[in-house]
Parts: structure tokens; sequence; C-alpha cells
């Protein structure tokens, strides 16, 4: 919902300016370091979750936070474990590691007093968000997924393993990256990400764990994808699977 200005109307300056404010904050999770910000104080909770070698600035950048009506809702951005302000330690890529992010991302939102609530993921962290709708159960009242993946199929593998080696690619691809990490930390990180991905195609029948969870989901699903993304499935696979997408 765009912000409407007339809302603010009775507000004092000092009130429109703290309302409408990014709080960043740190806090500790099953003594793992967990950054996280927040944006608005509406009555919808929601939880924005990153993609693959991101973070919550780069993903979800002031300009996307602000779109949204601080009088509507409550917005939380997590950097998992490894990413971002969540760090040290960086991440430990591997096949489960979207599940066992999805404690924390629960915990943090307990944590903040902001249950239920809804849990959007991005790229990567869509497999997060299913498992955190998943564990959540009564928590999470609706789930929306942004250029999901939970399959691998054998184009996506090849695509994937081609941009293994960040020094094959454009410079402003990686020029995207170098404000939030180093340049090392994308390497490692990306290169052990498709290492990840090819396992599971290799191994794993090309199926994340977070895809034998989607028929047992029961809160409204909303899955989006833009003209753009490229590592994403088709949406009517999710609406064939997830019963209220």
């Amino acid at each position: 919902m765009p912000i409407d200005l007339t809302e603010f109307a009775d507000d004092t300056s000092n009130e429109k300016d703290s309302i409408c404010e990014i709080m960043e904050s740190i806090t500790t999770i099953d003594e793992q370091k967990i950054g996280y910000c927040k944006y608005g104080r509406g009555e919808h909770n929601m939880l924005f979750i990153c993609g693959g070698v991101g973070c919550y600035k780069k993903d979800f950048p002031e300009k996307v936070l602000k779109a949204f009506n601080p009088k509507f809702c409550s917005i939380v951005c997590i950097d998992p474990p490894g990413y971002g302000t969540s760090r040290p330690p960086n991440r430990r890529q591997e096949v489960n590691r979207c599940m066992k992010d999805a404690p924390f991302c629960i915990k943090l939102m307990q944590q903040l007093n902001l249950t239920p609530f809804t849990v959007l993921g991005w790229s990567e962290g869509c497999r997060t968000a299913i498992h955190v709708a998943a564990r959540g159960k009564q928590l999470v009242n609706n789930m929306i997924l942004l250029s999901a993946a939970t399959r691998i199929d054998s184009r996506a593998a090849r695509v994937t393993y081609g941009m293994r080696n960040t020094d094959q690619w454009l410079p402003d691809t990686m020029k995207a990256f170098l404000p939030y990490y180093p340049e090392e930390f994308v390497k490692k990180q990306w290169t052990d990400l498709c290492n990840v991905i090819q396992q599971v195609y290799d191994l794993l029948g090309g199926r994340f764990p977070a895809d034998y969870i989607l028929p047992s989901l029961k809160i409204p699903v909303l899955v989006l994808n833009g003209g753009m993304d490229r590592f994403c499935n088709d949406p009517k696979y999710f609406a064939a699977v997830i019963p209220n997408c």
C-alpha cells in the first residue's frame, strides 16, 4: 500500500519522522549474531528474507521499504546467519542451510513481539520462507515468494555452473555486491552456493528440501516472478502443489 501523506496530517513533525525511520539493530539468537532492520508501526507484521549472497541493505533498500505505508505495516528485514550484519562467522553454504535459517527468523519475530506475521522471501530467501511457514504454524498467516525456485532442472544446473567463476561476470554484476561485501567474500560464497545447487541436481533429483514441504502448507501464498528473473520455477508449478496459492 503506497504512503498517503494525508494520513499524517494530525501527527507532529517528529512523529512523522519517527514512524518513517528505518531502525537497524543487532541481537543474539541461539548464540548467533543476527542483524536486522525495522520499518513502520502498522498492525500488519511482515518479515523479509534476502536472496543468495544478499543482505537486507542490498535486496531491500530504503526506497523499497518506504514504498510501504508505515501506518499499515511493520516490516522486519533479517540478515540470515553468515550474511550482511549477521557476521562473523561467514555463511557456510549447504543443502540444509535455508532450513537451518528458519528458526532464527521465527525467534526474531517472537523476540520483537511481531506475531503473527507474513513472511516474504526473495530468490534463495523463498526457500527459507517456506521453512518458516512450515515451522511457524500459527505464527505465520501468509507467505509471499518472489522469484522462487525449489527445483533445479538440467538447464538451470548448466546455467548455474556456468556462472560459478565470478571472474567471468560482467563488471556491473560484481559491482552490485561490493558496497556490502568484500570481493573475496562474494567469490567464495557464490562458488559455494553454485556447488550446493549442483549437489541438489546431481544427488537429490533436483529438489531442495523446501520442495517437499509445499503440499503441507495451508496458509494463503502469493507467487510473483519478474520478466528478468532467470532462476525461478514456473508459477503454475506452485499453484499446482500448494493448496491455497
